[in-house]
């Protein structure tokens, strides 16, 4: 009897400290001198390996970013509080590949957490926000899909929208892609602003300009649906799953649409070479890219695709400052970037200036399958790093159409290459610090600005409603006018 009281009382007891260590990462302040010594040192690393200072702009600038993020913090915070701080801060550095995570503990309790959202599925456009789905099976709903919505928990829709775009990170002055990212993030991101309440107070316009207010409880959840506003693939594709391709030949329409989601590190030379090599057997003269929703990925898949595609060869230079990696207890990023160097040095020729390694690749045409015909690419906000270096080249090259939206990743190069994460020693917080300049050699100008379509195309409520692919329409029409 007396071993049952004990099993008894151990499990009560590992109960009450899993409940405490759940509370404590949740709700625990961090005092301000451990916050700021966390700052200082991201600030350290930073100007140690970072390549975007004098992209944009000077040291200077940066400085004063810092001794802004030092100056706000002048009472604890908590782990969601300081993320948010953080947040702010490499907002303002204009890297795309400069992110903030949580810590692995505060990541570990959340996904096993259920938390309040929105029942009601609120899209972005132009500034204005709007109702377009619901979790309801109830099809008599209290907000209408369509109307517009004011305000939420009395935070007017403006104000939540400007104040979610601080979460997305883009290169340069890039507004395009942060407000392309927000029509599929806006539902996780603004609860941070108003902390995920039990009941939702929300102001609405409807189609006939009436206003009216609903009052209704949150759902519980540990994560809401994607966003249904995608449009439907054709079933039919063929896909290489392994290096994220689809792709599918119109034979009567003499076209070939090849969807790329990522330049993956897997199976993409065998891939190229089976779709190309179909390409050219089935005389197919039109060849449409979709590199919509790409967010990068591997230098050596991107020089692979752009050999079947660009005629004369190119020069591509990645550099770095970074000898050996700063604080390197923080983190786990110096034998990756020792491969990459020996990587660049093997496939490029190394040059120095200064204290900066420069690595510049050839990119050569392919002879064999090598597409001649008429290229159509298709872009969108959610386009970024080796997604945007394969369409700069492919601009500067040959006459490619291009249509969507401005890219997420500038025209003239990132930074990227290697992007270690550096977890802070008090808030175990995540940062990733890129350490290479990828320069984009065909475009030597600083614009801050991303790759531009010849058609640009803008999707409205009903088109998202719809789910229609106006992208993929207008370029069937241009293959049509040919």
């Amino acid at each position: 009897m007396r071993i049952i009281y004990i099993i008894f009382f151990f499990i009560c007891f590992y109960n009450i400290k899993a409940q405490k260590s759940y509370f404590d990462i949740l709700e625990d302040e961090y005092d301000t001198t451990l916050l700021k010594q966390d700052i200082r040192l991201l600030r350290k690393v930073f100007f140690d390996m970072h390549p975007v200072v004098d992209v944009y702009h000077q040291k200077s600038y940066f400085d004063s970013l810092f001794n802004n993020a030092l100056n706000k913090i002048n009472e604890p915070l908590t782990h969601r509080e300081f993320y948010i701080q953080l947040k702010y801060l490499v907002d303002g550095f204009q890297c795309g590949h400069t992110e903030v995570g949580v810590s692995r503990a505060y990541s570990k309790v959340i996904k096993k957490t259920k938390r309040n959202y929105s029942p009601y599925f609120f899209v972005p456009i132009n500034n204005k926000l709007y109702a377009i789905a619901t979790l309801s099976k109830n099809n008599d709903t209290l907000i209408k899909k369509g109307d517009e919505i004011v305000a939420i928990n009395g935070y007017k829709a403006d104000s939540l929208i400007k104040w979610c775009k601080n979460f997305i990170t883009v290169d340069g002055y890039n507004t395009t892609g942060k407000s392309y990212l927000l029509q599929y993030w806006f539902n996780s991101l603004y609860q941070s602003l108003t902390v995920r309440p039990d009941t939702y107070v929300v102001d609405v316009l409807s189609k006939t300009n009436k206003p009216y207010t609903v009052k209704y409880k949150s759902v519980n959840l540990l994560d809401i649906p994607e966003l249904p506003i995608k449009p439907k693939q054709d079933s039919t594709l063929i896909k290489y799953k392994r290096a994220a391709i689809k792709y599918k030949i119109y034979k009567n329409d003499k076209y070939c649409y090849f969807k790329l989601g990522q330049f993956s590190n897997r199976k993409y030379k065998k891939g190229y070479r089976k779709i190309f090599r179909k390409i050219n057997q089935n005389n197919i003269t039109n060849l449409v890219l979709d590199l919509r929703d790409n967010g990068g990925g591997s230098l050596s898949n991107c020089y692979r695709l752009l050999s079947y595609l660009i005629d004369t060869t190119l020069p591509q230079t990645s550099a770095t400052f970074v000898k050996s990696y700063s604080e390197p207890k923080y983190t786990k990023g110096k034998f990756a970037f020792k491969i990459t160097k020996l990587y660049f040095k093997i496939v490029g020729k190394q040059h120095k200036n200064g204290d900066t390694n420069f690595y510049t690749v050839n990119v050569k045409p392919r002879k064999k399958y090598h597409f001649n015909g008429k290229l159509i690419v298709l872009i969108n906000g959610s386009s970024f790093s080796a997604s945007c270096l394969a369409s700069a080249y492919l601009k500067h090259n040959k006459k490619v159409t291009f249509i969507g939206q401005e890219t997420s990743g500038a025209l003239e190069g990132c930074n990227a290459g290697v992007t270690p994460f550096y977890t802070l020693p008090n808030s175990k917080l995540k940062v990733r610090i890129p350490v290479f300049r990828i320069n984009h050699d065909v475009f030597k100008t600083k614009t801050g600005h991303g790759i531009m379509p010849d058609y640009e195309i803008t999707y409205t409520l009903k088109d998202l409603i719809t789910k229609k692919d106006l992208e993929l329409e207008k370029a069937k029409a241009l293959i049509l006018v040919n």
